[in-house]
């Protein structure tokens, strides 16, 4: 199963880059995401009939960024795309590994297609 176009689609909604996995541009707010899981779900006639991919979206931010309307625009929009939201988390990143000046918001997701 392929939801990248879904996923990159915020990029065009949002006007903030997008990327699978890591981000290597510029810009001090994006999102990246990743695919933690895929499995069949159902099945029927000896065949798989649904998939369900679980990822994890994350937006990026300046730490002083006031996040919290960006949040859930796109909590609404991934929701309206027929992603199910099942958790959403917000911290700031450890200054030990060098990136205490951002903060990350989570979105855990997963999406289901019929074959």
């Amino acid at each position: 199963m392929n939801v990248n176009p879904l996923i990159e689609s915020l990029e065009k909604k949002f006007s903030i880059p997008v990327a699978q996995d890591e981000y290597d541009g510029k810009s001090d707010k994006y999102i990246i995401y990743t695919y933690e899981d895929e499995r069949p779900v159902y099945f029927g006639d000896d065949k798989t009939l649904q998939d369900t991919a679980y990822l994890t979206v994350q937006l990026i931010v300046p730490k002083q960024f006031n996040y919290m309307n960006l949040k859930h625009q796109i909590r609404d929009e991934l929701e309206r795309m027929k992603f199910i939201v099942t958790d959403i988390r917000s911290f700031l990143s450890s200054a030990i590994n060098g990136t205490n000046k951002i903060r990350r918001i989570t979105f855990d997701v997963n999406y289901t297609d019929n074959h």
